[in-house]
């Protein structure tokens, strides 16, 4: 029998195929795997097939570099401001979104991806690959098959987990589903839909390898242990926040042990590092890849240089929230600089600063791609320059420095951070704090809130936190530390919302002016924004409730 082709190099099954930029373009109802063969069974009958099916489930993973109409999803919060007021990303801070004019609406995405995960289940467990027994290639087959079904439990999972967080209660779409009775079907509540996922995660990190370096094919990019326990950690968290949980301890309790449950495997670590998004890092846990690209870059690079187009902006807000190399805080008013820290200058503001301000924010006099950002008034990337920021910053995180735009374009792979280790370690001190309080431990659980914390600023190069803070004292150290940790890797517009916190409704930034004796800064309004708290959670499409009435009600205050 003839050995069928299949790819055995490092990657190469999962990371070209999860590098599909999108996900396939079909209708929930209308998905269908085995369009160009023969009958659905073809397409999992042989043993490459099956596989670029189960890749093709990746791609439903999610990433934004630019998702938006262009922008990042901190765009709609107080981090951001896109600069081209044509995108839809303002309708998200304008308020004029609704049940008729939704903004990243992913129900009919995510609930294909769903079922393409159910379709993908339940045709593997009817395959009978022994009739490939004598293959050359059989006995690898099945040892890379024994994980696929964990690894879509996985994906379903982290699917059903978009969806709760954006519109809550939602149907747990478990099975494949006809036309007539799909639209029947009822919401669960966010508590049992995230119970379902927590138990998954739990069932399938039994079943998956801590990594696959050492497994068949050492194809990297795939789900593992790892990646299970930390949505696991993720989900028990959100279950636990304000917006699902009349502060009952106990859920506190559960978010915390899933969160050491994670760092007892001893398979990651807090790095150092340039980016967070390293491919070979021991903190980075899941990520998503993408086909080579410059379009990141052409959104974000500063309109001085050739084929740049600005986008995203850093706020001032954000900016306030990255304290000084000495833990002090800084705040720029309308009329200069201010901070308790005695070695702070308010004639040179970005220096001296937090370390992740570097690797986030470009800024007035920062060096980038062999040049000095001139940001100030009548300075090559600042006002009254037509599309230069607004805010006086310019993205740095996640841009790549490296990739040419001009004469000629060379396009590199992009990694979208999913899961990583300073998660885990803050998902664990936010929710031991609001278990126990900051300075408790136990065999079970044996670090403290604050020493977690405490790992995280020192792997950054920032001093520890004393001890002794009361919960709410903590509470609002681990949201600062989040903001600044995971700026602009998609944490915060969850995290604003399942705090039940409005993201402020003034989108600040920086004035600069040259003087004779030097710069002068001070802060301006950018934007005004609208908040409503009907916002912490998406409205459900309006044509996915004309399909489906058992879909009422609406999320409250949509109509």
């Amino acid at each position: 029998m003839n050995t069928i082709n299949i790819c055995k190099s490092i990657g190469k099954g999962f990371a070209i195929l999860s590098m599909m930029t999108g996900a396939v373009s079909c209708n929930f109802l209308d998905f269908d795997q085995s369009i160009g063969y023969e009958s659905q069974e073809d397409v999992y009958e042989v043993f490459s097939r099956a596989e670029q099916s189960l890749a093709q489930l990746y791609t439903y993973l999610e990433s934004d570099f630019g998702s938006l109409d262009g922008a990042m999803r901190d765009c709609a919060i107080d981090d951001a401001h896109y600069v081209w007021s044509d995108s839809q990303i303002h309708v998200f801070t304008n308020g004029r979104w609704s049940p008729l004019n939704t903004i990243d609406e992913e129900w009919s995405n995510y609930y294909t991806g769903i079922r393409a995960v159910n379709q993908f289940l339940k045709a593997l467990s009817e395959v009978d690959y022994s009739v490939y027994e004598w293959n050359d290639d059989y006995e690898s087959w099945m040892a890379k098959i024994q994980y696929w079904p964990y690894e879509a439990r996985f994906l379903r999972s982290l699917f059903l987990f978009e969806l709760a967080r954006r519109y809550g209660d939602i149907p747990l779409a478990t099975d494949i589903y006809t036309i007539e009775n799909v639209n029947e079907l009822r919401k669960s509540t966010f508590a049992e839909v995230i119970d379902y996922i927590a138990r998954e995660c739990q069932q399938v990190a039994e079943q998956l390898p801590l990594s696959y370096e050492t497994a068949e094919g050492k194809q990297t990019g795939r789900i593992t242990k790892g990646a299970a326990l930390a949505l696991r950690s993720r989900a028990l968290l959100y279950l636990a926040s304000p917006l699902h949980n009349e502060d009952d301890p106990e859920r506190w309790a559960d978010a915390a042990r899933a969160a050491y449950d994670v760092m007892a495997l001893n398979q990651y670590q807090l790095v150092d590092e340039e980016s967070v998004n390293n491919l070979f890092s021991r903190e980075l846990i899941l990520e998503r890849r993408t086909a080579p690209s410059c379009s990141f870059e052409k959104l974000n690079f500063p309109i001085s240089f050739e084929k740049g187009n600005t986008g995203t902006c850093p706020s001032q807000n954000l900016v306030d929230a990255f304290q000084t190399r000495n833990g002090y805080d800084v705040v720029l008013t309308q009329t200069g600089w201010e901070s308790d820290d005695p070695e702070f200058d308010p004639a040179e503001p970005y220096t001296n600063r937090d370390p992740r301000f570097y690797k986030t924010v470009l800024y007035d006099g920062a060096q980038f791609k062999g040049r000095t950002l001139a940001c100030q008034e009548g300075g090559a990337e600042g006002q009254p320059v037509v599309g230069a920021s607004q805010t006086g910053y310019y993205l740095k995180k996640y841009v790549m420095e490296d990739v040419n735009l001009s004469p000629k374009e060379n396009a590199m792979i992009h990694y979208w951070v999913l899961f990583r280790y300073a998660e885990i370690v803050l998902n664990y001190a936010e929710a031991m704090n609001n278990a126990y309080g900051a300075d408790y431990k136990d065999t079970e659980l044996p670090l403290t809130a604050t020493e977690a914390l405490n790992q995280v600023r020192t792997r950054a190069g920032m001093p520890a936190i004393a001890a002794g803070l009361n919960r709410t004292d903590f509470q609002k150290v681990v949201e600062r530390e989040r903001r600044v940790e995971f700026a602009f890797e998609n944490q915060r517009f969850w995290d604003l919302r399942r705090w039940k916190t409005a993201p402020a409704t003034s989108l600040d930034g920086v004035r600069i002016l040259q003087t004779e004796s030097g710069k002068s800064y001070s802060r301006i309004v950018v934007e005004n924004r609208v908040w409503d708290d009907r916002m912490f959670l998406y409205p459900i499409p309006q044509t996915e409730l004309f399909k489906n009435s058992n879909l009422n009600p609406q999320n409250a205050g949509w109509y």
